[in-house]
């Protein structure tokens, strides 16, 4: 066996998040007497164990708690008041799942580091368990997508029927923050929760229009991601369902069909171009007036490619100085001049 996790109970493939609050919980419900803990439970689960029993004996006891230990009686708050007020475990269980500093997290809820450390390791142990793809999968992200839904057992077609407070009607809420944080990462978790980017601040009054088309944009994009994580799939919609992925496929198939028909030097020459800062006209005239470049546009002469080159590079060769003094004479002084020697 390979010796990743000291306790033997981690390499369980049914192991809840929970699993050291569930421990706790099943000793300090014991009766008559509590159950006390053993060699194989390790801090958390004594700690925890402790301050249950006093919680459990009233009002004056845990106002004592608070003042002992805040971080532990923030962490179990948070947990407890998930139909009262959600959205806290939501955002702290999924800037958990995006792998975000424990340091990180607390400043963003406004709370103790500590509390997030407590939070983990009794409610939501999953930092030591990321890279098990499939357990994240089935104990963690599955059963938030279904934790506030029931189906209607005498309807097989009928649509999920929310419970709960209305604070807690949002099953797409924890289920793709989840989902978001977890596969995106901090950044993309940051931005699920709260719908804007930060650091994309307004500079000045004409960056207002293109700020607000930007956010409509990434809104929608938001919106529909998440969307798409919960609208249930039946015979009323799996039609438009098919012919909307059957569309995705031929405009795919259209783009790559488009980019293979171009060859590698065309693609590169049209990358190259597309970069290039073209001014032609009267605002090229504009721009180069006064310089060796527009005087030579001006005039008769044509210089080659390497003086180009070099008057591009802000260097002025001295073959320039002869090739802007030629000049071009016209057809009718050519006849004049060779009337006149005759």
């Amino acid at each position: 066996m390979a010796s990743t996790y000291t306790d033997v109970r981690l390499y369980d493939p049914f192991l809840r998040p929970d699993w050291r609050f569930e421990r706790v919980l099943r000793l300090v419900s014991r009766v008559p007497t509590p159950g006390r803990t053993t060699k194989r439970d390790d801090p958390h689960i004594k700690d925890a164990r402790s301050f249950m029993l006093r919680w459990n004996r009233g009002e004056e006891w845990r106002e004592n708690l608070l003042d002992e230990d805040p971080g532990l009686y923030y962490a179990h708050s948070i947990f407890t008041n998930l139909h009262m007020d959600p959205e806290v475990k939501f955002m702290l269980e999924a800037r958990l799942l995006a792998d975000q500093p424990m340091e990180d997290i607390a400043d963003c809820l406004k709370t103790l580091p500590e509390t997030i450390s407590w939070y983990e390791k009794l409610f939501f142990n999953v930092s030591p368990f990321l890279r098990h793809h499939d357990w994240i999968v089935k104990h963690v992200l599955l059963p938030s997508s279904d934790r506030f839904v029931e189906h209607n057992d005498d309807d097989d077609d009928a649509a999920p029927v929310p419970q709960g407070t209305p604070l807690v009607v949002r099953p797409h809420l924890d289920m793709t923050l989840k989902f978001f944080a977890y596969f995106g990462g901090p950044i993309l978790c940051d931005f699920m929760i709260s719908g804007f980017r930060r650091g994309n601040i307004v500079q000045n009054a004409d960056e207002i229009s293109s700020w607000l088309d930007e956010q409509w944009k990434v809104t929608l994009q938001r919106r529909s991601a998440q969307s798409v994580g919960v609208f249930e799939v039946n015979r009323y919609n799996v039609m438009e369902l098919f012919a909307t992925h059957a569309r995705i496929i031929e405009l795919q198939k259209g783009m790559e069909s488009g980019e293979e028909r171009r060859s590698s030097f065309t693609r590169h020459v049209s990358t190259m171009l597309s970069q290039l800062p073209w001014t032609v006209g009267r605002r090229g005239a504009e721009q180069y007036a006064g310089s060796a470049m527009g005087d030579l546009d001006s005039s008769a002469a044509e210089i080659n490619d390497e003086e180009l080159i070099l008057m591009g590079s802000g260097e002025v060769p001295d073959s320039v100085q002869e090739v802007s003094s030629l000049t071009i004479e016209s057809r009718v002084d050519t006849e004049v001049d060779d009337a006149k020697s005759k």
